[in-house]
């Protein structure tokens, strides 16, 4: 009985683990990502996709709910592809987020 209970519990711990490192899980943007909004041309960006050459001198700086909430659409495509939800898998993310 105990070689049976060990083998159930091998299959399940790989399963996990490749759940882990394999599937990926669907990522939203956070609400409280900061982002630039123009007021003038009632648009946002994120910081690292705004031309500041081409900025109107109407900008601020809040959280993409925020500049959602105002009804503004993305200024430029790098701003749209960024806002996407990312497929990431559950390891991805966490080394991400330990920056190792």
């Amino acid at each position: 009985m105990s070689k049976k209970v060990f083998a159930i519990v091998s299959i399940l711990c790989i399963v996990i683990l490749l759940m882990v490192t394999l599937v990926p899980f669907k990522q939203e943007p956070s609400s409280t990502t900061r982002v630039v909004v123009d007021h003038f041309n009632h648009k946002y960006a994120f910081p690292s996709c705004y031309d500041y050459e081409e900025a109107s001198n109407y900008i601020d700086e809040v959280t993409l709910k925020d500049a959602q909430d105002l009804k503004y659409p993305p200024i430029n495509k790098c701003t749209t592809e960024k806002a996407k939800p990312q497929y990431k898998s559950l390891l991805k993310r966490v080394l991400e987020s330990t920056e190792i």
